[in-house]
């Protein structure tokens, strides 16, 4: 207005007659600092003032901002607001909150205030992520119970959403005994468990990344032997069938080359190129490996690129800044304190500074530009409960920070949400199913429902706000995993989502970002794999 020729432009003073002090304060404010000082209230104010007067750079800094602190009250007050136009990163935001915590959000006070075509939507979407269709019938309800204006017509479109033909029988029985709310007819749900499509449509996520699973120790398809192996799979899609069984559809990449390798290290770098370095390609101990090979979508086959300057496994790969660090390990059946750092660009490892200790089957993640470093096991064989900030631009580069609850090895560790979460494992005891999460804020650990089932030498990787644990061993039996755990933190509950294409162990998992022509191409080469309840 004031630059565009327009009578304003030309004055000494311009009248804003709807602009408020607070809102004119705040944008002023921002103009010159590039800063919002406001708690999470104050941004749900700001965000608004920033859209309405077109403030694009103070918007922008408004929903990152209130994305990062979700919660159910939080996501049901800017629902509405989410929905105008300019704000569809925060709308996609809120939606898959909603579709991920469900339950939780319909114990919420402010639930029954949702629009009743909100939820319709929710109920009758293919990625609402449920543990079972029960809990998609009670929102409903609940919602209902809390507007008895609503008309019979309208909670019948409402409940039509339900999938009563995906329920086992005692998710049928727990409908039938929770009922309706006194304001409808009692008739109703039966005609709608009666007239409800059997089995129906499936429930069916397909995540925008593919997760990637990469070798590992399995057993060959005769059952007769375990061997290093070559297969590369990614989820294309996680189904929800009938009561709890859940599958996972995978879809083939290229092999890695012969022989096939374990206890390597994987990391992806700018989310579309996937390297693989070190590990083991048999079960003795001189057979480490210092290879690197490198794989990108537009490749048939996977690159060699230059090795690692020493041999290693049991050690984790992870991208930080641009570049590869490879940290500690185990060589020839000696501990390892190096650490190497790759340069994709120009192809070239390079020494960088030690680790403070030598130690192998630890586990590592990056948290908001900064490298942690969690258990593993000592030169000696001890169990470590350690926790090391690892910052490769000092001389000295480890700080130790408040340890684990719990000494561990051969866990998985990721980031999610501002804190760090550490989940199974091998201990002093056996098999480790504790799972803990740590607060940088205050140096703390707190323990969390524990793992369903052991995941020794497990992978581990974050997808679409959740805790993925897969495969593995239990200790105890030797037997090797192909189960999929999930956590939600919003939830704080483990979820089996499905199996892997064969129980394998002692492998990395990565996330990668696919072209729809690959995933096209891709489509011939899908694998469901066995239910599991």
């Amino acid at each position: 207005m004031l630059l565009s020729g327009m009578r304003e432009s030309q004055g000494t003073e311009v009248s804003l007659h709807t602009m408020s002090t607070q809102d004119l304060r705040l944008l002023v404010s921002f103009a010159y600092s590039g800063v919002v000082r406001a708690r999470w209230p104050g941004l749900l104010r700001a965000a608004q003032a920033a859209l309405q007067y077109q403030s694009s750079s103070c918007l922008d800094l408004c929903q990152k901002a209130l994305a990062r602190g979700l919660n159910p009250a939080r996501c049901l007050a800017l629902f509405p607001m989410a929905e105008a136009p300019g704000l569809e990163r925060l709308w996609n935001k809120a939606r898959h909150y909603l579709l991920t915590h469900l339950p939780a959000v319909a114990l919420c006070p402010t639930f029954p205030s949702l629009p009743a075509s909100c939820l319709a939507e929710l109920l009758d979407s293919d990625e609402l992520h449920v543990q079972e269709e029960f809990e998609a019938f009670v929102a409903a309800r609940s919602w209902l119970d809390a507007n008895p204006e609503t008309q019979e017509s309208d909670a019948k479109a409402l409940l039509q959403c339900v999938r009563f033909g995906r329920m086992s029988t005692r998710e049928l029985r727990r409908v039938r005994a929770a009922g309706l709310p006194p304001s409808l007819s009692p008739d109703l749900l039966h005609q709608l468990m009666v007239k409800a499509d059997i089995p129906g449509p499936e429930r069916r996520r397909e995540p925008d990344q593919a997760l990637v699973v990469i070798g590992g120790d399995e057993i060959r398809s005769d059952m007769a032997l375990r061997q290093p192996s070559r297969g590369v799979w990614w989820a294309r899609a996680f189904c929800c069938g009938m009561g709890l069984v859940r599958t996972v559809e995978w879809g083939r990449l290229p092999a890695l080359p012969a022989p096939g390798r374990f206890r390597h290290g994987a990391a992806s770098v700018a989310g579309n190129e996937l390297y693989v370095c070190g590990g083991q390609d048999f079960y003795s101990n001189s057979n480490t490996l210092a290879s690197t090979l490198r794989w990108e979508p537009s490749q048939e086959d996977w690159e060699e690129m230059a090795p690692l300057h020493q041999a290693r496994s049991l050690f984790p790969l992870v991208a930080l800044d641009g570049q590869l660090y490879a940290l500690g390990g185990r060589d020839n059946g000696v501990a390892l304190n190096s650490v190497e750092t790759y340069n994709p660009e120009l192809n070239v490892w390079r020494p960088a500074p030690a680790l403070p200790a030598p130690c192998f089957a630890h586990a590592a993640a990056i948290l908001e530009g900064r490298l942690y470093m969690s258990g593993g096991c000592s030169g000696t064989g001890q169990y470590l409960a350690s926790l090391l900030h690892y910052d490769p631009k000092l001389e000295k580069p480890g700080t130790f920070l408040s340890p684990m609850g719990v000494p561990r090895a051969a866990h998985v560790m990721a980031a999610l949400g501002g804190r760090l979460y550490v989940a199974g494992g091998l201990g002093e005891t056996g098999d480790l199913l504790s799972f803990e999460t740590y607060e940088p804020k205050t140096d703390s650990w707190t323990q969390l429902t524990p793992l369903p089932s052991p995941h020794v030498g497990a992978a581990g990787a974050v997808l679409q706000g959740e805790f993925l644990v897969l495969g593995g061993y239990s200790h105890q039996t030797y037997a090797l995993s192909h189960l999929v755990h999930a956590y939600c933190p919003g939830l704080g509950r483990w979820l089996c989502l499905g199996t892997l294409p064969r129980p394998r162990a002692e492998m990395p998992a990565c996330l990668l970002t696919l072209p729809t022509v690959q995933c096209m191409a891709l489509g011939n080469t899908l694998h469901q794999t066995k239910p599991a309840g």
